[in-house]
């Protein structure tokens, strides 16, 4: 059931400002704002939600506020196609306890999993039906979340529960699309998600520092699938201090591969932690490249769901605002960045080139 808000009182109803396209949905959670609490400082926490709407807000975006109850039950049974059952029932168990440590990175508290399966289920049900780009601001994030929790080597879960991005794949397949890409910009690898279509004809395009020198230490270029998802899965890495300058040649190339590719419904994990000073990276991403890849996103012109990932300080404001920017079509120039390690930028734009080429050729032909 949805219960839909327009401009609750503390969210005011301001115009947009001439010349600006609306061209996407924001959709956010309600109770992503105060379920999922953690007792101590914790970097994912319900704080996120309302700098990021508050921002929003002052920015004159136009907001829904929905407050879902989901059918548990039903959650459970779309979940069990991506996830190990066992998991699942594990995360239940520990939900019956006021506060639970899942690993060194996750909790759990007694309405976590209430909120998971409302931010899972709406993923799924969003895919099923959406054709213009919809942001949907929910957590807890999921795109570290794997078929059994940890996935591909990593030590924790990454503050993750369920794979809201499989979920949305989910949706797109149950809808009848085929042609399915998945980008990931997370600075921070999507393992879980990568790991969940790791041997499927998916498409998935993940953006992050270099696995060597940033958590969950997966994602290597030479990554690239198995089975019939072998060829599909492009690992692109960028080493600590990158900037803009190197993050907007790669995105180029990116842009081409997925115009190439052609797909017929996108899937966004939008992670805003690798902008300068966020907090949780080495990386100097700036409101330039964010406003590219809204810019990427919109002109590819498919059914696509954003599902918001990382982001934890200004990257909450800063880059979703920018993001959002390209997203909706609003002209802003922005200054790129300069990648601190000059001596790396070629190095580090052939290694992708390399591993989109490679994607290239099996992907498309």
């Amino acid at each position: 059931m949805w219960e839909r808000v327009f401009h609750q009182p503390g969210f005011s109803n301001i115009s947009q400002p001439s010349g600006w396209v609306i061209l996407a949905r924001i959709i956010v959670e309600k109770q992503s704002m105060t379920k999922h609490v953690p007792l101590e400082k914790h970097p994912e926490n319900p704080g996120r939600i309302k700098v990021l709407v508050d921002r929003l807000d002052k920015q004159g975006f136009r907001v829904e506020y929905v407050s879902r109850n989901v059918d548990v039950q039903e959650a459970q049974k779309i979940a069990s196609r991506i996830h190990a059952r066992g998991y699942i029932q594990y995360l239940e168990k520990l939900s019956r306890y006021n506060y639970s440590i899942v690993d060194e990175d996750t909790y759990l508290t007694i309405d976590s999993m209430e909120l998971a399966y409302t931010t899972f289920q709406t993923s799924y049900e969003l895919a099923l039906s959406l054709n213009e780009p919809v942001f949907y601001v929910s957590r807890p994030p999921g795109h570290h979340a794997g078929r059994g929790g940890k996935a591909m080597r990593a030590p924790s879960q990454g503050f993750c529960l369920l794979n809201n991005a499989g979920a949305t794949v989910l949706g797109f397949k149950d809808r009848g699309l085929t042609r399915i890409a998945i980008i990931d910009f997370d600075v921070h690898h999507g393992n879980g998600t990568m790991e969940i279509f790791y041997d499927e004809k998916i498409l998935q395009v993940d953006l992050h520092q270099h696995p060597d020198t940033l958590y969950p230490y997966t994602g290597y270029p030479f990554e690239i699938g198995e089975g019939e998802g072998y060829g599909f899965k492009a690992n692109l890495v960028f080493n600590p201090f990158t900037g803009d300058d190197v993050y907007l040649r790669v995105l180029s190339m990116v842009q081409e591969l997925l115009e190439g590719f052609n797909p017929e419904a996108l899937v966004v994990s939008a992670g805003f932690d690798g902008f300068l000073n966020d907090g949780l990276s080495d990386l100097r991403l700036t409101e330039a490249s964010y406003e590219a890849l809204g810019r990427l996103i919109r002109g590819l012109e498919a059914p696509t769901l954003i599902i918001l990932e990382g982001g934890y300080s200004v990257g909450l404001t800063r880059g979703v605002e920018s993001f959002l920017n390209g997203l909706t079509g609003r002209e802003v120039n922005y200054a790129a960045s300069k990648t601190l390690r000059a001596t790396e930028v070629e190095e580090i734009v052939r290694i992708n080139e390399k591993t989109i080429l490679k994607i290239r050729k099996k992907a498309i032909g």
